[in-house]
């Protein structure tokens, strides 16, 4: 009896010392509705300190690394070598490699034919005016790569439609499965689901690399990974970014973009001295397993907690972060947990999405910019390969570029704001993709060509920084993960057009609908609202009406006003 008396003595104490902090901050500000938010918490539990440092250098730097090596990896491991008919003999004829294909392989313009032989009248002799296709399989050009899974499983000629399904239906599958993972994140929070797309992309490379000859298991190994990785991604992000004060936000999404960018880098450099699929996918198999070791550290999100009335749950995360960053719980952390428990009576799943217009038609343009961002990236990786060049050493140099680029939109973000960085990001990125569409169509290839990519990188890894801000910074706290969910899902079926798109058989094509993508997607994003400095939305009220009171023509992005609630009974 004597526990119950203390403990309701100890929350009307909280409360009463919630009234007291409440009503001098209301004073001091000269405002009787204002109320403190999550950010004047942070602010005092510590934003920046030993619990956030340790969580962004795991989570947002380190893990966005191993994603998308394990990602743009795979691409590699997709590419298909030059190849030409194997034709038996050559060892007892005693000719060179290139002799030997001027006598069995015809032309096909400045190339050999990679699908065709001369018929052979015998043992010595070849009709060299008839032509029949590849009677004993294929050789393949070992100069970059000793082993790709279409030169394992022979997927060219009439079986080169093989690389593309399976890219293809991976992906799509993985749209599928993605909305599964975003759905997770909202409905049982961020933890389970980064827990969760840790597992799948260990199984995925792991399954990847025992069953290329079993298509449909191959396919479903890989689309693991696609559902897996932007979910990995947003769930650790969105919670750095939960957890760190207004003007810091920048620099978490700087960690984490700049962090891709190494990925990729990754990808080329570990393929490159191994050059056997096998072997870089089964080292990515090992790196993405050691990140589980490390999944004890990740937290769960307050603002989530609070959205989903565990306010009990909240504090003591809040009280675990204080100590860590040698800070304290504020007194009136209950009102404003209180606040933000509010979101709970949201309508839950996809379709609160669709509570408003405003709600809605953010969601559609940061599709459009993830859509756009996926297609151009993944595009350009694909076709690094197909130029001439050192195919890992385009890779590393087109994730080398976005490192500077990071920078630099993270430096444009905060001074001249999220919505024009993006605008311009994309402008550039389809001026430069338009400017290789008429350097190719002047015959201009090579290194030329791969610095221009390389370039085209550059402004596309801009566009990726302003959508990850964009995306937690417009979205409410209650639907976070569901909207970033939804967009990359929605992406994530364009992102399946990325073999018709990047390997056809006219290259100028492919970078004349990046450019015309891109083009579009510059003038989509300027109707985004400007996100710097703004308060996170917590509900969808919240979202409903952010950014509505911005001029379109605005550029200097300014602080938010404060929040206002109801006055408490």
């Amino acid at each position: 009896m004597s526990s119950t008396t203390e403990t309701a003595n100890r929350f009307l104490y909280d409360d009463q010392q919630e009234l007291k902090e409440t009503t001098r901050i209301s004073t001091s500000n000269g405002n009787p509705k204002v109320a403190p938010a999550f950010e004047e918490v942070l602010d005092s539990i510590g934003s920046r300190g030993k619990f956030q440092t340790r969580l962004n250098i795991v989570f947002n730097c380190v893990n966005p690394c191993i994603c998308l090596m394990s990602v743009y990896i795979f691409f590699l491991a997709m590419q298909t070598p030059d190849h030409w008919c194997h034709v038996p003999g050559r060892e007892t004829a005693n000719l060179s490699l290139e002799e030997w294909k001027n006598i069995t392989i015809p032309r096909e313009g400045d190339s050999f034919s990679k699908c065709l032989m001369y018929k052979r009248i015998d043992e010595v002799k070849w009709n060299g005016t008839e032509t029949v296709k590849c009677q004993h399989g294929w050789d393949y050009d070992d100069t970059w790569f000793s082993l790709t899974v279409p030169s394992q499983m022979n997927w060219v000629c009439d079986n080169q439609h093989v690389t593309n399904e399976v890219l293809f239906y991976a992906q799509i599958i993985g749209v599928v499965l993605g909305l599964l993972f975003g759905y997770i994140g909202d409905m049982y929070g961020r933890r389970p689901q980064q827990l969760l797309c840790l597992v799948a992309q260990v199984i995925s490379r792991l399954l990847v690399v025992l069953t290329p000859d079993i298509l449909l298991l191959f396919i479903m190994a890989q689309s693991l990974t696609s559902a897996a990785g932007g979910p990995l991604f947003e769930s650790a992000l969105a919670v750095g970014m939960e957890l760190t004060d207004i003007r810091y936000r920048t620099m978490v999404s700087y960690i984490a973009t700049c962090s891709v960018g190494v990925g990729i880098m990754a990808a080329g450099l570990l393929a490159w001295p191994l050059r056997n699929w096998i072997y870089f996918m089964s080292c990515t198999a090992a790196c993405c397993s050691a990140m589980l070791l490390f999944s004890s550290w990740f937290p769960e999100s307050p603002r989530w907690l609070a959205c989903r009335g565990r306010e009990e749950d909240a504090l003591r995360l809040l009280r675990r972060i204080a100590i860590t960053n040698g800070g304290e719980v504020p007194p009136f952390v209950s009102q404003v947990m209180r606040t933000v428990g509010k979101a709970q009576r949201d309508r839950k799943g996809f379709l609160s999405l669709f509570s408003s217009w405003n709600v809605f038609k953010n969601t559609v343009l940061l599709i459009i910019a993830r859509s756009t961002f996926l297609l151009t990236q993944t595009s350009l990786v694909l076709m690094a390969g197909s130029v001439g060049v050192n195919p890992f050493l385009a890779v590393v140099a087109q994730g080398a570029v976005q490192l500077p680029a990071c920078c630099i939109a993270h430096l444009t973000a905060a001074r001249f704001g999220r919505r024009w960085s993006a605008v311009g990001s994309y402008f550039l990125a389809g001026v430069i993709s338009a400017a290789i569409f008429f350097m190719l169509d002047a015959n201009i290839s090579g290194v030329a060509i791969t610095i221009m990519a390389a370039i085209a990188q550059f402004f596309t890894m801009g566009t990726n920084s302003m959508a990850n801000l964009q995306s937690v910074e417009v979205h409410p706290t209650c639907r976070r993960q569901i909207g970033a969910c939804v967009e990359w899902t929605a992406a994530g079926v364009i992102m399946s057009a990325t073999p018709y798109v990047a390997l056809m058989s006219d290259r100028r094509m492919s970078y004349a609908i990046l450019a015309a993508v891109n083009l579009g997607a510059a003038f989509a994003v300027s109707f985004l609202p400007e996100s710097a400095l703004q308060r996170l939305p917590e509900t969808l009220q919240d979202a409903a009406v952010f950014g509505k009171d911005q001029k379109y023509w605005s550029w200097k992005p300014r602080p938010s006003p404060v929040y206002t609630i109801e006055p408490i009974q």
